[in-house]
């Protein structure tokens, strides 16, 4: 095994596209959560002739209460959370990417090839790719949490004065709806985790349709359109579906990473609605875990059918 992860480590260092995503994706969600901290605080009020006292005193005060809102998302430890969220589509890219490219475009002439058709070990190789997959975007997860961790140092955003997030004008709708309290560590690095988890679930879809079509373009289209077609088809039956039929659809790999997605923020206090898909017509809300553990054997799953498919390839030399 230790030899086999050398021989990929030989010509991962070689891909430029694999470095491209690994240090690409943090430094753009660095670069978006520049931006974004940049524009925030930016809220003013200005007068023009004759203006009551209180009506200058309420807009003050409303002023006040959306610079403290809008720099919220960039005070640590808020601030990971933030910049996992801004980095949650190129992870989800970016590992679908890296599965389809390093084991589909394989069968055409890289070492899959070569592997099963004369070693008939096949299993150890796909095994020590997996290990690489995994650690390649572990590493950029890991970078852009870091990044979220040292970034309130890098761009410091003026969190204003909190106080003036009062209740009275939370609730009379004078900033945006959102959460105003304080998120924790453990919150920040749940939502994470979540996002990890749903990068994980891309790799794995896109992977098994690269193996299955032997063809990189090919395993994300279809990783594309299931995805798509599975959220369609259980909205529909969450629609329809009555009695105990309705925890049907709650199954399906996309309804579930929402779902954990949605139970992540309410946890950190990031939302106050239930988590997934709640305003769905027939949504029916799991207890968390229950729901993560349905996850867990997605993954497994997925992971699984990788070296099923492997071992029952059948390829023409």
């Amino acid at each position: 095994m230790g030899s086999l992860l050398r021989a990929d480590w030989l010509r991962i260092r070689r891909c430029w596209d694999v470095w491209i995503i690994v240090l690409g994706i943090p430094v753009l969600t660095l670069l978006a959560y520049v931006a974004g901290a940049s524009s925030s605080g930016n809220a003013s009020v200005q007068f023009s002739g004759d203006v009551p006292a209180d009506v200058k005193t309420q807009a003050v005060a409303q002023e006040a209460a959306m610079r403290a809102f809008q720099a919220l998302p960039y005070q640590f430890p808020r601030s990971i959370a933030t910049m996992a969220q801004g980095a949650a589509m190129w992870l989800v890219v970016g590992a679908a990417f890296l599965a389809a490219s390093m084991l589909g475009s394989e069968f055409s002439w890289g070492t899959i090839r070569n592997v099963a058709l004369f070693r008939p070990d096949r299993l150890r190789y796909l095994a020590a790719r997996l290990v690489w997959l995994a650690g390649l975007v572990l590493a950029i997860f890991v970078a852009v949490v870091a990044l979220g961790a040292i970034a309130p140092v890098l761009v410091r955003v003026d969190p204003g004065n909190p106080a003036a997030l009062t209740p009275d004008i939370v609730n009379s709708g004078m900033v945006p709806p959102g959460p105003t309290g304080d998120v924790s560590l453990g919150g920040a690095l749940l939502v994470a985790g979540s996002l990890f988890c749903v990068a994980l679930a891309g790799m794995a879809l896109a992977g098994l349709a690269a193996l299955k079509f032997r063809s990189a373009a090919s395993g994300l289209l279809v990783a594309g359109i299931y995805s798509i077609v599975e959220g369609i088809g259980a909205s529909l039956l969450m629609s329809r579906a009555t009695g105990d039929l309705r925890y049907v659809p709650q199954m399906g790999l996309t309804v579930r990473l929402a779902a954990l997605l949605g139970d992540a923020q309410t946890a950190a206090g990031l939302t106050t609605s239930e988590g997934g898909q709640s305003g769905t017509p027939g949504w029916v809300p799991l207890p968390p875990l229950v729901g993560a553990a349905i996850l867990a054997v997605w993954l497994a799953g997925l992971f699984g059918l990788w070296f099923v498919v492997l071992r029952r390839a059948d390829i023409d030399e």
